[in-house]
């Protein structure tokens, strides 16, 4: 736990540093809060974040705001399907699937978007988002030139996981081979359920570049 914190701080140095001097830093606050803690776990306080995230889509129509707004409304679906309360994770689930297609249906051309649509579902959704993931991922990676290496990994460990959930587990290990190749630590890490952290390529190439609007 102390690790992951450290690492989000240093994440946050890392934008602070960026964004210092610069006004496009105050138009995502709710944003940047979440990358530097996490969203809380606490649901009544997740819920509060959410309002927050989707005030500040409506006030500065960053779609950033947007897309964590749709992840943190996924989050407590999770909550409450392991409650066991099926009717509200429904809901939750729909709401937040629905503005997280938005966002990309909203920036089609924008492969940061749909990058960070990919990365949700891929870890949040299970089956029931793979062919989202996999069509996600088709795009990105025909247009591979414009992401860099560490990008296309894991875009795709993405895949790897869309396939899986979408039971065509020859296409999978084929993936998972390539991966391999690549880098055998972040293969075996894909047997894990849990999302790995946004790592300092991903915050340079992806969410720095989205919070500031480009």
């Amino acid at each position: 736990m102390q690790l992951k914190r450290n690492y989000l701080t240093l994440c946050w140095c890392l934008l602070c540093a960026i964004f210092s001097g610069s006004t496009l830093a105050s138009t995502v606050p709710t944003v940047e809060k979440i990358m530097q803690s996490g969203f809380p776990a606490h649901p009544e306080a997740l819920a509060k974040v959410n309002d927050e995230l989707f005030v500040e889509y409506v006030a500065n129509k960053n779609v950033t705001s947007l897309i964590f707004y749709a992840y943190g409304i996924l989050r407590l679906a999770e909550h409450y399907s392991t409650a066991n309360d099926f009717i509200h994770a429904y809901e939750y689930a729909r709401t937040g699937f629905f503005y997280l297609d938005e966002a990309v249906d909203s920036h089609e051309d924008n492969l940061l978007v749909r990058y960070l649509r990919a990365r949700v579902d891929a870890y949040t959704a299970g089956s029931g988002r793979c062919v989202v993931t996999l069509k996600d991922t088709a795009i990105m990676l025909e247009q591979r030139p414009a992401l860099n290496a560490g990008l296309i990994e894991h875009i795709n460990a993405m895949r790897y996981r869309a396939l899986m959930n979408c039971q065509e587990p020859q296409k999978a290990n084929e993936v998972l081979a390539q991966l391999r190749q690549q880098n055998p630590g972040a293969a075996d890490s894909l047997i894990s359920d849990t999302a790995p952290l946004w790592d300092m390529n991903e915050v340079t190439q992806v969410l720095i570049p989205m919070v500031k609007g480009n």
